[in-house]
């Protein structure tokens, strides 16, 4: 599992070369066609052991880019996100969800921006592993090692000095065929088709460079003047533009909202805001009034944070403060709807101990995706997936 483990294989120059001196050769003796079949086939069985497909990589909880965003941060001392675009081969907006992944689970936390005059736009920030982050790393590292010392043992024997360099030769060929090809298509365009300077933000899921202390966020419990507007804006910045979800998921949760916030008064429903220099950067409620519920189950509605804060920990607070209010009241159960997709949420969700408890293919908003019911319960119990 050479993919997610730290040995060096060896710098970029090398493979290079190792296959600029092989691919010439090769190429003038045997038939490529009779070499593209073979090797899609051993690829895809690769990521098939290597348990690319799985939701979780290397015996962890995490995606298998939050596992290689780990290592490289970790292991390899890539630490700026430009620099971590760069190496994992990854766009701006897809290295943004994987870097809030890490910080929903504390696994990784910012630390400062690069000074670097010559940059201009990219983004410099620097993240750097936290205790938890360092075990995790730990147990990803021996995960992999192992895979890779059984698959050893039952090779060949001598045979492990030619796996090495194959597997250097060919990763080096596919890097330099993607460089090649991207330098042709368009003057030198990026590896990925959102690394410009000018790439467009994550609307919810990015991360920012952490704004100047005077900025610093505050959770405000009730109605505040506008904040109806605002969790509508930050809720279609985002699905309109990675859902493409329109005036019926806009006007659905307008109307579903409008009516939460005349029951404010109630004692078993309360919305929350967080603010930020006097501006609503993130919106969460307990409706505990839900049609259908008995007075004992609640449901979390309009959680979201503006992508300006993100890495702040403002999910966060905003969710410790709608689950006291939970424990406070004394709900029996609390639940609430997400998307699989949607691993930064889930993730901050399973770590205030709500779990899966079915799914479902809607299409109820246009564009199809797996809806996911999460329940919470006081005391833990029965808390098993269904689906």
């Amino acid at each position: 599992m050479d993919f997610v483990s730290s040995a060096d294989p060896g710098s970029a120059s090398d493979l290079t070369r190792a296959a600029d001196q092989s691919r010439g050769a090769e190429t003038e003796t045997e038939n490529l066609k009779d070499l593209i079949s073979p090797l899609r086939d051993a690829s895809r069985k690769l990521v098939r052991e290597w348990g690319f497909l799985r939701p979780r990589l290397a015996g962890s909880a995490l995606s298998p880019a939050a596992v290689h965003c780990l290592i490289e941060i970790g292991d390899h001392n890539v630490r700026v996100f430009s620099h971590l675009c760069a190496e994992l081969k990854m766009s701006p907006s897809h290295l943004r969800r994987t870097l809030a992944e890490l910080v929903a689970r504390d696994h990784i936390t910012v630390e400062g921006r690069e000074q670097h005059p010559s940059a201009g736009e990219q983004d410099n920030t620097i993240y750097c592993l936290t205790l938890a982050g360092a075990k995790t790393l730990g147990e990803i590292n021996t995960y992999a090692e192992t895979q890779v010392a059984q698959a050893l043992a039952t090779a060949p024997p001598g045979t492990g000095t030619a796996l090495i360099t194959a597997f250097r030769v060919y990763a080096a060929a596919l890097e330099v065929s993607r460089r090649d090809s991207t330098a042709t298509s368009a003057g030198l365009l990026p590896s990925t088709p959102e690394q410009t300077p000018r790439a467009s933000p994550e609307p919810t899921l990015g991360l920012r460079p952490p704004p100047p202390p005077a900025t610093a966020v505050t959770i405000v419990p009730g109605y505040l003047p506008g904040i109806l507007g605002r969790l509508l804006e930050m809720h279609m910045a985002y699905y309109s533009r990675e859902y493409n979800w329109g005036s019926v998921f806009e006007a659905g949760l307008g109307a579903a909202m409008s009516n939460l916030l005349t029951r404010l008064d109630h004692p078993r429903t309360q919305a929350w805001s967080a603010v930020q220099g006097g501006r609503i950067v993130g919106t969460v409620a307990i409706d505990g009034q839900y049609p259908g519920y008995d007075p004992d189950v609640a449901r979390v509605r309009a959680f979201i944070v503006d992508e300006s804060t993100r890495g702040l920990g403002v999910g966060r607070k905003l969710m410790a403060a709608a689950m006291q209010f939970l424990r406070d009241v004394g709900f029996r159960e609390c639940r609430l709807s997400t998307m699989r997709s949607l691993t930064v949420a889930r993730a901050m969700y399973e770590k205030e101990g709500f779990r899966i408890f079915s799914e479902t293919w809607t299409n109820r908003f246009g564009n199809g995706h797996m809806e996911m019911e999460y329940l919470w319960r006081r005391d833990g119990s029965g808390l098993e997936a269904e689906a």
